[in-house]
């Protein structure tokens, strides 16, 4: 399952393209986010994230993702952004988290005052 929020000082739109996908374990997906600047000025932000239920965090593996550097978007622009991910099967043979049907993946994104470079 995909989730999307944004802090409170964010002036940005931003949701998941699909809120739910099913996966076989090991085998690499992609995911789409769609972010827009609804203000006037150009905006950074850097995404955070959250995997629960959180004994299944150590088998979620982002491979390639929008949250690994800061994003600008000018004024009304809209991206759809990538998330590259697979669940290690290695989460069979845990027994906290091998009976887990749901993995939500979730990013907040927070607006920086000074993006660094």
């Amino acid at each position: 399952r995909f989730d999307a929020n944004i802090d409170p000082n964010m002036p940005w739109t931003f949701y998941p393209e699909q809120t739910t996908e099913k996966i076989r374990l090991g085998e690499r997906n992609i995911a789409f986010f769609i972010a827009r600047n609804n203000s006037d000025k150009p905006v950074t932000g850097q995404a955070s994230y959250n995997v629960e239920p959180d004994q299944t965090a150590l088998f979620f593996n982002k491979v390639q993702c929008f949250c690994f550097t800061q994003q600008t978007l000018q004024p009304h622009q809209q991206v759809r952004m990538p998330v590259i991910y697979y669940v290690d099967p290695a989460i069979l043979k845990d027994e906290n988290a091998r009976d887990v049907e749901q993995i939500t993946l979730s990013y907040t994104f927070h607006k920086l005052e000074e993006p660094t470079s």
